[in-house]
């Protein structure tokens, strides 16, 4: 089953200023609030190990980031330039929920730093469950905003999306300078729910039947409709359209 994506993504930030320990404990504990299958992250339903505690103290984050950082390929030394890999999949808690239409998981990718500018350095990528453990039906915008605000809040992205199933290979791209041979993504991505920085924010303009909600720091989330839709839907997919070339001065 197709399942929604939040995703997320931010510069190399160097360890001293980028806090990262606080903003997972935070991120972990909270998350249970916005739904209960939030309550475990885990490993497979068949060990049913625990990857990550919840809720997770800034002190057992910090060990986390250290059990889970990269390592070199030769020799296997610890790479922390390239930060850390925490992850799980989300079933409540026991004796657990594995429904396919119910489980979730987050992947994150945290504490790279260094001298590259690359935007997306840093990620968390949520893949949402199909249908909401709390309501039995699919996630709707006004409810997945709550919880983007509250990532938005902890991690300070640069960009971040909630992607359509099965519109992420179909994003508008340009030819990739650096390997010719294929094309990259415009950014930031625009889906369902995007958000864009207050930067962005000043300088976009958008169809009239979008939501807008600005936020307390100039950014913003754009709704496109309160509903999920499908591939085939014509009008859903034009709204798309509508809002991708409104947003294409903006995007790079």
């Amino acid at each position: 089953m197709d399942k929604l994506h939040l995703d997320l993504w931010w510069e190399a930030r160097e360890p001293a200023q980028a806090d990262d320990a606080r903003r997972l404990s935070d991120f972990v504990t909270g998350l249970p609030d916005f739904d209960p299958i939030y309550q475990s992250w885990l490993g497979s339903p068949t060990t049913r190990e625990e990857t990550v505690r919840v809720p997770l103290s800034e002190a057992e984050a910090k060990q986390l980031l250290v059990d889970t950082m990269n390592r070199y390929d030769f020799g296997g030394g610890l790479w922390p330039e390239q930060g850390s890999d925490v992850w799980g999949g989300h079933a409540g808690s026991p004796p657990y929920d594995f429904r396919e239409s119910s489980y979730a998981d987050t992947n994150c990718h945290i504490g790279s730093y260094g001298p590259h500018k690359d935007s997306k350095a840093n990620h968390i990528f949520m893949r949402l469950s199909a249908l909401r453990p709390t309501t039995g039906r699919l996630w709707r915008a006004s409810e997945l905003r709550p919880l983007m605000k509250f990532a938005c809040e902890i991690w300070k992205p640069a960009e971040m999306c909630a992607m359509f199933p099965f519109y992420i290979r179909d994003l508008p791209s340009i030819p990739n300078p650096l390997w010719t041979a294929h094309q990259r993504s415009l950014k930031p991505w625009i889906g369902w729910i995007t958000y864009l920085p207050p930067d962005l924010a000043s300088r976009a303009k958008y169809p009239a039947d979008v939501e807008v909600e600005t936020l307390e720091d100039g950014s913003v989330l754009v709704t496109l409709c309160e509903e999920l839709f499908e591939k085939n839907d014509a009008e859903g997919l034009a709204r798309l359209h509508a809002l991708e070339a409104a947003l294409r001065p903006i995007q790079s």
